[in-house]
């Protein structure tokens, strides 16, 4: 069997293009765990608007029988328009969806509209169970019943084998970064790729959806296959690798044990970005000397809140001082930390988004990923806002990307959330400002942005304010973003969920915006 595996384009406003741009982890460990068919990774993500020519160039070429597709729930809308093209290129393509969103809503789109497009639904983990369909496919379907966590038509309607379990991680040999068939993959100036080394997690909070993939648990892989995944990613070229675990400071002495791994392959300039607690460095200031000698010189923390008010509506305990002490063992070896906050809790207002982005600022942090809470599907927390009336948008994915806002305060409607979390993160954060962990481990890009770029963006910023107001300002930036996952496909006869517009909270669709009819339009704000 010919096999593609697909990652969708599909981005968020606050992941940086053409700076940050690495591949999937996910599709290569897939295909890596397939011997016996012809299996071709595509990562789209470095083709953008060119995305749907150039897949469209791929199946003209390597005519595959199956498609598989991964999708979070933002991704899906433009997910589901490349499954309508390779349909149409050949009907007889079979197409299969992956990932997050089929997982959470297997049943749904079994059962909607949509299941004229897919012929198979994978839930949970697919590193096995896909190869295992295609071997199922290659024997006219035997055993397909078989399969644990497969949903397959039988008479034109979907079946659902029992639940899959939980993979043992050992088993899982490293990604086939052979089989990609796109290059171009960096991460500011220098090649990059991504790996994992554990997945799941142990914590409760009520907004995440990692545990309808998962469950509630944690599991590592052994760190000697980690170590090989580095070296395989080194021997290709990659100078920066991104790590994808969502917590891999859970257990500070593995991660430890990490870094002496690392270390001990001394690989010349190899540097890691990763995401981690500020809790597990409040207890273990030490583990940051060393991860610096390992090259992890970037890190994303989950912060979340300033406020202990919102603490505890998100079910987290009041950890700001522990946060404090975090983020300056970090700061301490001139790690770069990136903060990721969420806006958007009942309670806030003008003056808790502030407080939030002051809260950073007090602790010399520049680079933020602030997210506006969102009501992601099977978390008790959507729940809990529909019933306290507090979702505006309750079906339109497009923008469950967590950066535009689909949800209403007990102060703020959903179009002033969205338009004060912009205006208060201009006014406090401001333009990106360069740390010394930033001169020190990315020279090249801070030495562009503050000798070079800081100066044309600043200009550029005054004058279309000067033109336009803060108002047109906004809305001109807000109509990029919400631009940049429309790749132009239309499915004749398809309808959609009723559209949403963030900026004006009603259901204007977004992708027909000009600039001119943006500008006219007044914000229906005070």
């Amino acid at each position: 069997m010919r096999s593609l595996l697909i990652q969708s384009p599909a981005t968020s406003p606050w992941v940086p293009r053409r700076q940050w741009e690495p591949p999937s982890v996910a599709m290569a460990t897939i295909a890596a765990q397939i011997d016996n068919h012809d299996v071709r990774v595509v990562d789209t993500v470095v083709w953008r608007k060119k995305a749907l020519p150039r897949f469209l160039e791929v199946l003209r070429e390597f005519r595959p029988h199956v498609v598989g597709f991964t999708s979070m729930t933002f991704q899906y809308e433009t997910t589901v328009g490349l499954a309508y093209a390779a349909k149409q290129f050949a009907p007889s393509i079979l197409t299969v969806l992956g990932g997050y969103h089929a997982t959470l809503f297997s049943e749904s789109l079994a059962a909607g509209p949509d299941a004229r497009f897919w012929d198979f639904i994978v839930r949970g983990e697919g590193d096995f169970s896909f190869g295992e369909l295609l071997d199922s496919l290659e024997a006219g379907g035997k055993g397909m019943d078989r399969i644990l966590g497969l949903s397959f038509k039988q008479d034109g309607v979907f079946q659902h084998n029992p639940p899959r379990p939980l993979e043992d991680l050992s088993r899982i040999r490293v990604p086939a970064r052979d089989k990609r068939l796109v290059k171009g993959f960096h991460m500011y100036f220098r090649k990059a790729d991504a790996i994992e080394t554990s997945r799941g997690c142990l914590h409760g909070c009520n907004f995440c959806s990692i545990r309808e993939m998962y469950g509630r648990s944690f599991r590592v892989f052994p760190i000697d296959r980690v170590l090989a995944d580095i070296e395989d990613a080194y021997s290709r070229g990659a100078r920066h690798i991104f790590c994808t675990d969502d917590n891999i400071t859970l257990d500070m002495d593995r991660f430890e044990s990490l870094c002496d791994g690392v270390i001990s392959l001394k690989l010349k300039d190899l540097i890691f970005t990763t995401q981690a607690s500020p809790i597990g460095f409040a207890h273990r200031p030490d583990v940051a000397r060393k991860m610096v000698e390992a090259g992890f010189v970037s890190i994303f923390l989950g912060i979340e809140n300033g406020s202990t008010k919102n603490l505890k509506a998100m079910h987290k305990p009041n950890t700001l001082d522990t946060i404090r002490r975090g983020v300056e063992a970090l700061q301490k070896h001139k790690i770069v930390v990136i903060a990721g906050i969420i806006n958007g809790l009942p309670e806030d207002d003008p003056e808790s988004i502030r407080e939030n982005y002051q809260f950073i600022r007090g602790m010399g942090i520049s680079s933020v990923m602030d997210q506006i809470m969102t009501p992601y599907p099977k978390t008790p927390l959507r729940q809990e806002m529909i019933d306290d009336h507090r979702v505006a948008n309750l079906n339109d994915f497009r923008w469950y990307d967590g950066y535009f806002s689909n949800v209403r305060t007990h102060e703020l409607t959903s179009e002033q959330l969205n338009f004060q979390r912009w205006k208060i993160r201009r006014e406090v954060i401001g333009m990106w400002r360069a740390t010394p962990g930033d001169w020190k481990f990315f020279k090249g890009y801070t030495y562009l942005w503050e000798f070079g770029l800081r100066y044309i963006v600043w200009l550029n910023e005054r004058i279309l304010e000067l033109i336009f107001g803060i108002e047109g300002r906004y809305k001109l930036q807000m109509r990029h973003y919400l631009q940049l996952n429309n790749f132009g496909i239309r499915i004749p006869g398809r309808e959609g969920p009723e559209c949403y517009h963030p900026v004006y909270g009603d259901t204007r669709d977004p992708y027909r915006d000009t600039r001119w009819s943006l500008l006219r339009s007044r914000l229906p704000i005070r």
